[in-house]
């Protein structure tokens, strides 16, 4: 079967109605294992059909049927009403085949739309470039399942960790009015901040950062942030960006008001802190995957003070 030598759509809506014959089933399927543009467009249609709910219609049988349901005798007096039936049954079919290929092209969720999300603990999905990225807690990506436009484009909510696998695409990242542009690279990239603002991080390659037509370049060891009224870079020196992925926390003499940022950045069950000491004392140490409770008790050691968390609030006292 020749692409151009039937009508794709009535060959297809006949595939999903088992109105076919053998020889044109076995050749749409052939067209479906190896035409990808045949293969979108029997994908989208079989999307709508089922989101159509409609069964196999027999126009005659089907219409006897409802006229029997309704009360109506056979009658050559009811032609009219008889077609507007049919029309309307048209109208409804065709509704709901376009309000799922809307559904399909359009709505996250559905059809060629994936939304990946992720709630109290981060995970991790291999998109259909096989690049990966890492999404922090409480945080979702979106994008069309097999990046058929000019460009690999996602939408990120929250926090992730992007390893782009390079391509001749650009791989494009939006957050908000913030878009990222690269070929293939990795970085971070942080929505979640209480400003509104946007975080990079970049740890390998550069990429393409910024809003509307401000942008910037930015290299492996530099941050950029993107605001409203701002949009500035600079070199990374936070040890901490990626340990939401990594599980390893650093603390580089840092005094006690400093850890305990740390802490509370890291651990989402810290929900406040009360500081009722002084200490001229820093630390220098570093935690793998260790719980808060392990944590706060060698704190403890370190500064020589008390720390107790109740109730979500933190408090270090003599």
């Amino acid at each position: 079967m020749e692409n151009n030598s039937i009508n794709r759509d009535e060959c297809i809506i006949r595939y999903l109605c088992n109105d076919i014959s053998p020889d044109e089933k076995r050749e749409i399927e052939l067209l479906i294992a190896s035409d990808d543009a045949f293969r979108e467009e029997f994908k989208a249609m079989e999307f709508a059909w089922k989101v159509s709910s409609m069964p196999p219609y027999k126009t005659k049988d089907d219409w006897q049927i409802i006229r029997k349901r309704i009360g109506f005798a056979d009658s050559r007096h009811n032609s009219l009403f008889t077609s507007i039936m049919k029309v309307a049954a048209v109208f409804v079919l065709v509704f709901s085949v376009s309000a799922g290929l809307w559904l399909y092209w359009n709505i996250p969720g559905y059809g060629r739309w994936v939304v990946f999300e992720t709630g109290t603990s981060a995970d991790s999905i291999v998109l259909p470039d096989q690049s990966v990225v890492f999404l922090n807690r409480n945080s979702s990506l979106t994008f069309i399942n097999a990046f058929s436009g000019k460009e690999r484009k996602v939408a990120l909510t929250g926090e992730g960790y992007f390893e782009v696998t390079p391509g001749e695409k650009p791989f494009r990242v939006d957050v908000g009015i913030v878009s990222v542009k690269v070929l293939g690279t990795a970085f971070n990239l942080d929505g979640s901040r209480d400003d509104g603002s946007v975080q990079l991080s970049v740890t390998h390659g550069k990429v393409l950062f910024g809003k509307n037509k401000e942008q910037l370049t930015v290299k492996e060891g530099e941050w950029a942030v993107a605001g409203l009224q701002t949009l500035e870079k600079g070199i990374i020196a936070n040890p901490n960006f990626l340990s939401w992925k990594t599980g390893l926390l650093e603390f580089n003499n840092i005094n006690i008001k400093e850890s305990v940022r740390i802490l509370q950045e890291y651990f989402p069950e810290i929900k406040s802190v009360k500081i009722n000491a002084k200490s001229d004392v820093t630390v220098t140490t570093s935690f793998k995957e260790m719980p808060l409770n392990e944590i706060i008790d060698e704190l403890a050691l370190h500064f020589e003070k008390k720390f107790e968390l109740n109730n979500g609030i933190l408090t270090i006292s003599d």
